[in-house]
């Protein structure tokens, strides 16, 4: 078994290699926060993680964010429960990218494919479900992006529209995704602090939007512990909405590799841990509270609600009143489809490497070829979203996500692989099961409704 290898080099090979000083120095620092206990080492574990935050940056994209505007635009605070348990379902696959990471200490689809096979892992995992994913899925980020620039601007100015603004949006997301990896020039420092900043902008932003707009306390808690649908297509399409952007194959892979950056071993799977929960499971709930609370509270039952997020937020800013609270809503809605874009770009360059086993190196043109591919999306500023593209790749999720899933779960109880690691636990393995069949499920309703094949 590769997971106890004392000598395996450290971390994912983009760039700089994570000197053993380092880790070891990281390492000390765990075992104190451990003694310090949870509370007393949460200020260790924020520090040191990472991988958390890009995820939840990333899936905390336009669309969870058009799913959680338009529950709390029609159906005001009563689907609250939703993002926690599509969330929460995820994390039993994402602890098992973190025990790969930490205790198997190998490229998860270098060894898929040679236990599994080429077109599993090269074609199902690393061409459909990182790089087509990236590509695809960007449209809508630039999309959103472009029209939030406009609309800051023309908050007390003339405006700054889309077709004359993409420059500006592509160029920052991209200097920031082509700085990860870079150990010696602090990149991968830089990208971890940049998701961590936006995803706190959210959160303060949104939050000061709540302040102004007022919460109905009791509606919102019933709405977060009490599951709740509308009957017939609608309830479906909202709970495949919600949950099919939460967690899949791209999340689990992109969290597998960006925990290969860090150089994480063994004694960094108690980091990782907190890691997923406090930067992932975290943010992302609490961001969806506060935008389908924002909605609840000023367009639910307001009659014709918009479809889009770029209609939703127009129709928003005029009920904030204050000036403050515009620029705060869009801002901290600008972060997201921004931090979902480097991510897609990082998803990118990883999977075509390993679509086509080529080693990785953030120096090579090659790199940064394959990770600037997504930002073919600044089309979006013309033609807003590729629909049936969307449709199709969703179409062949629902294959991936299912087989990929699979594959995973027998690698995470595989004896010869994985050793005294395996998953031993009962709860565990059925909690993977469980988000395996749940995204399948979704996934092929997501495409039927798309279709109109779902009769109600």
């Amino acid at each position: 078994m590769a997971s106890e290898a004392p000598g395996r080099p450290p971390g994912y090979p983009l760039g700089d290699p994570i000197p053993q000083a380092v880790l070891q120095r990281q390492a000390a620092d765990l075992a104190r926060a451990r003694r310090r206990g949870l509370i007393g080492g949460l200020p260790t574990y924020l520090k040191l993680g990472g991988p958390g935050f890009i995820g939840a940056a990333l899936t905390l994209g336009a669309g969870t964010m058009t799913s959680s505007m338009l529950a709390g635009a029609e159906f005001g605070y009563r689907t609250l429960w939703i993002f926690w348990v599509a969330a929460g379902s995820g994390m039993f696959m994402m602890a098992a990218m973190a025990r790969f990471t930490c205790r198997g200490g190998f490229n998860l689809i270098e060894k898929q494919a040679e236990l599994h096979g080429w077109f599993l892992a090269r074609v199902l995992t690393a061409s459909i479900g990182m790089a087509t994913v990236a590509v695809a899925f960007n449209f809508g980020q630039v999309a959103l992006g472009t029209h939030l620039i406009d609309s800051l601007a023309q908050i007390d100015g003339p405006g700054f529209p889309q077709e004359f603004n993409w420059p500006l949006y592509i160029v920052v997301t991209s200097w920031i995704a082509l700085s990860y990896g870079r150990a010696g020039s602090g990149g991968t420092r830089l990208l971890e602090a940049f998701m961590k900043w936006s995803l706190a902008a959210m959160i303060l932003c949104f939050a000061a939007c709540l302040v102004v707009v007022g919460i109905d306390w009791p509606a919102a808690l019933k709405g977060t512990f009490m599951p709740w649908l509308p009957s017939g297509v609608m309830g479906i399409d909202l709970f495949i909405a919600s949950t099919a952007a939460a967690i899949g194959v791209a999340d689990w892979v992109l969290y597998h590799f960006t925990a290969h950056v860090k150089g994480w071993r063994r004694e960094h799977e108690g980091l990782a841990r907190v890691d997923l929960i406090a930067g992932f499971f975290v943010p992302f709930f609490i961001v969806n509270f506060l935008v389908v609370s924002v909605f609840a509270g000023t367009l639910h039952a307001s009659g014709d609600i918009p479809r889009s997020a770029a209609e939703l937020a127009s129709s928003l800013v005029p009920l904030l009143g204050e000036t403050g609270a515009q620029y705060a809503f869009m801002i901290g809605f600008l972060a997201v489809p921004v931090t979902s874009t480097i991510g897609l770009c990082l998803l990118s360059a990883m999977g075509i490497h390993e679509a086509f086993g080529w080693k990785p190196d953030v120096r090579s043109w090659r790199w940064k070829v394959c990770l600037l591919l997504p930002q073919i999306g600044f089309l979006a500023a013309w033609y807003p979203s590729p629909v049936m593209l969307i449709i199709i790749i969703a179409a062949a999720l629902s294959l991936t996500n299912n087989i990929v899933g699979w594959s995973f779960y027998m690698l995470l109880n595989d004896r010869k692989l994985m050793g005294a690691s395996r998953c031993r636990s009962r709860i565990w393995n059925l909690g993977v099961m469980i988000q395996i069949t749940l995204l399948n499920c979704v996934a092929i309703t997501y495409v039927f409704n798309r279709l109109g094949w779902w009769q109600s």
